[in-house]
């Protein structure tokens, strides 16, 4: 708890001194007085006054701010060339863009180097592409692909594991065929069909084989409290065999349904065999059952490989991770706004913290992925035209040029505390979410 603690505080520190240290360098940059550098929203907890700049750190570590000289429009004095309301709108646009676009400029830089440092993946995505199960009524079988099939080439791209088959099966335009090239017992066969419908099936349909290797623990685990270990490969559970890793959550589930005594909270546990190095061990776990799935865990996960690149090719593939995101962030966003995903979607303070507490924990490429993340989804969220957010005030902005000078000041009081108002509700209700859906 203590670390997961610190860790949020530290990195959403981070995360927001890069935001307004954005605001400040540009009002500096055009003569505008900056009366507070504040991280954290207020109360102050500490301050310093240097030059005309008091540098504050402040209680709710939530945001943060930077406040400007003629900002408030109590202090908007136009004939004053260090008060913000004196400046041009280009220059004003310059100061409320540069918090976000330093966040965007901060993930561009730290996503390429997450490919770089390593981060850690399922083992399986480097072994050759072998089926080892296909699904009744999925695309793979309507091919005609088999179990123990290998897969050798995608549209005549060769493919030598899963990751790379992952990725070429991804990048085939709808419009083209999909052409297969499988080895079958050491003969080829080559199956053809549709990307449009492949595309439309959001999944193959097919799985790889899943060593029954443990690679990890969760934060919750009472496989490590009981004493398992990473490598150890599971064996049985309670008796029953097992070849695949996907298989163990099933057998998990029916022994605990089928036994009278598994009520939530029961202390029942589970006699989980293990070849440890060759050596076999027995040990007794009690599983927890978790709300959210409905289902009975051991808190562990798959084997992990580390994979790194070169320092090109992290370049490469950072920036398409980021374009990805970017594409799936406004995905989100415009289903919010369809009304196709509810604010339960929405993730608050605490589930951040939680996931931060886990990639540090993880290693240093987990956590410099999701800074990189947050990062991103704090420079989208903050051009949002939601007033008291930076593309509110960019927003009002665009208002003026067009009406050619500044709406009334009680207009722009009035906006800004509904707006104000909006994103606090909106943080109390999604902190609640939070606290209810760990319970």
């Amino acid at each position: 708890m203590l670390t997961t603690i610190l860790s949020f505080l530290a990195v959403l520190g981070v995360l927001i001194f890069i935001h307004e240290l954005g605001h400040f360098l540009a009002a500096r940059h055009v003569g505008v007085r900056v009366e507070a550098f504040s991280i954290g929203f207020p109360p102050t907890a500490w301050g310093k006054q240097i030059g005309e700049t008091e540098y504050r750190i402040s209680w709710i570590p939530l945001g943060g701010y930077v406040k400007l000289f003629g900002q408030n429009v109590n202090d908007e004095n136009t004939n004053d060339p260090t008060n913000y309301a004196a400046k041009s709108i280009l220059q004003r646009l310059y100061i409320l863009t540069a918090g976000p676009v330093m966040n965007l400029l901060f993930a561009l830089i730290f996503m390429p180097l997450v490919f770089w440092v390593g981060m850690e993946i399922p083992a399986y995505l480097d072994e050759p592409p072998i089926i080892q199960k296909v699904q009744q009524g999925s695309y793979a079988q309507e091919l005609g692909v088999l179990p123990n099939d290998e897969i050798l080439a995608v549209n005549g791209n060769h493919v030598k594991n899963w990751e790379e088959l992952h990725s070429t099966l991804g990048q085939i335009p709808p419009a083209d065929n999909l052409v297969l090239e499988i080895d079958r017992g050491g003969n080829s066969v080559i199956v053809k069909g549709s990307a449009v419908k492949m595309h439309s099936a959001k999944s193959m349909g097919w799985s790889p084989f899943l060593a029954p290797i443990v690679g990890g623990f969760t934060g919750q685990s009472p496989a490590r409290k009981a004493g398992i270990q990473t490598e150890d490969k599971v064996v049985r559970i309670n008796g029953k065999s097992i070849q695949d890793w996907s298989e163990i959550s099933p057998v998990i589930q029916k022994i605990m349904k089928d036994d009278e005594n598994t009520a939530e909270g029961s202390t029942f546990t589970l006699t989980v065999e293990l070849d440890r190095n060759g050596d076999v061990q027995f040990v007794e776990v009690a599983p927890y059952f978790e709300t959210k799935s409905q289902r009975w865990l051991l808190g562990m996960s798959m084997s992990k490989i580390s994979q790194s690149h070169s320092f090109g090719e992290s370049i490469i593939l950072g920036s398409a991770r980021l374009w990805f995101l970017t594409k799936a962030t406004f995905s989100f966003l415009g289903q919010m706004f369809q009304g196709k995903r509810s604010l339960d979607d929405l993730g608050g303070p605490v589930k951040i913290g939680i996931v931060i507490g886990d990639a540090v924990r993880s290693g240093v490429a987990e956590l410099l992925f999701l800074m990189s993340f947050i990062s991103l989804q704090l420079g989208i969220f903050n051009l949002l035209p939601i007033p008291a957010l930076d593309g509110g005030h960019i927003f009002m902005l665009l208002i003026e040029k067009i009406n050619g000078g500044p709406l009334s000041i009680a207009l722009r009081e009035r906006t800004q505390m509904i707006g104000f108002s909006v994103l606090i509700s909106l943080m109390i209700f999604v902190t609640w979410n939070d606290l209810i859906s760990l319970l």
